[in-house]
């Protein structure tokens, strides 16, 4: 029996490791970037990992990938211009399709090689996204993508890997590059960013979230469990200038019966559900008794 066993995590709790069982590697591969691997194992199906931190499997993808799209896409009501900030593994940009008024989605990742490699290794995750006409796909740096431009976009959903200090994206976790995404966004546009486990990464959940507050007019936090990552709740954080809607359950059924990609996880009780959190976490990321 051979076992996959995770990096340590950014602002994570120390003591504990996360292990997974794997039958094969199908992907050993090292770029300028990082290290790529990508693994097939009992539980989770085949799944990708950067630099030793589990970034997408096949089994649970819907879950993060609606979370961090189709959720905030739902909120705005009919995102045309959608901007995706990594997401090299093609599920952001999948379900940002599924929106019928989206007209382009564009995504900007630092590292092509794991485009790819998810596309040979991993299609069911994108499902042929890649090649979808409102698709733009740009290889280059997400810092310089939001900074050098002056388009706004309806949803901007920040896919990155994790902010391990020296990392690709531990510059693109920082309050002055929240502010210029806040600020390629619409009148009612909505950012998306993910924040870590609430068990695991009580420090990064704590840091990012008051961070988002101090750059967003409006923000929120927003939880699912997501088994890959360390099968716990993990936390979603969403930013924008106007004031985030409370969709009424007809609302929520109005707006997700027309997608051409059904939503697998999240339905209107579910919605609510996001965001609630216990009270003892509810202190911590909140600040509220």
């Amino acid at each position: 029996m051979v076992w996959f066993t995770e990096a340590e995590l950014p602002g994570g709790s120390s003591g504990i490791r996360v292990s997974i069982e794997v039958t094969a590697q199908l992907v050993d591969e090292r770029t300028e970037f990082g290290h790529i691997a990508i693994y097939d194992s009992p539980f989770f199906g085949r799944f990708l990992a950067l630099d030793g931190i589990v970034q997408v499997s096949e089994s649970d993808e819907f879950i993060y990938h609606e979370m961090m799209v189709t959720l905030p896409g739902l909120l705005h009501g009919a995102p045309q211009r959608v901007l995706i900030l990594g997401g090299g593994d093609g599920g952001a940009l999948k379900h940002a399709l599924g929106f019928p008024s989206c007209r382009a989605a564009t995504q900007v990742e630092i590292d092509d090689r794991v485009r790819e490699l998810c596309a040979q290794y991993l299609p069911s995750v994108s499902s042929g996204a890649f090649e979808d006409p409102r698709a733009r796909l740009v290889c280059g740096d997400a810092y310089e993508a939001v900074t050098a431009t002056d388009e706004t976009f309806d949803v901007i959903t920040l896919d990155l890997t994790d902010p391990v200090p020296d990392g690709p994206a531990a510059r693109l976790f920082q309050a002055e590059y929240l502010a210029a995404v806040r600020d390629r966004l619409t009148e009612t546009g909505i950012a998306a960013i993910h924040c870590g486990s609430l068990l695991f990464q009580e420090d990064e959940v704590t840091q990012m979230t008051r961070m988002m507050a101090e750059v967003f007019p409006h923000s929120t936090l927003r939880s699912a469990v997501v088994p890959t990552y360390q099968l716990s709740p993990f936390g979603f954080l969403y930013g924008s200038r106007a004031p985030l809607p409370d969709l009424t359950d007809a609302e929520y059924d109005a707006r997700a019966a027309q997608l051409t990609l059904a939503p697998q996880f999240l339905n209107a009780r579910m919605l609510a559900a996001t965001a609630a959190l216990p009270t003892y976490q509810e202190r911590r990321f909140r600040g509220t008794a």
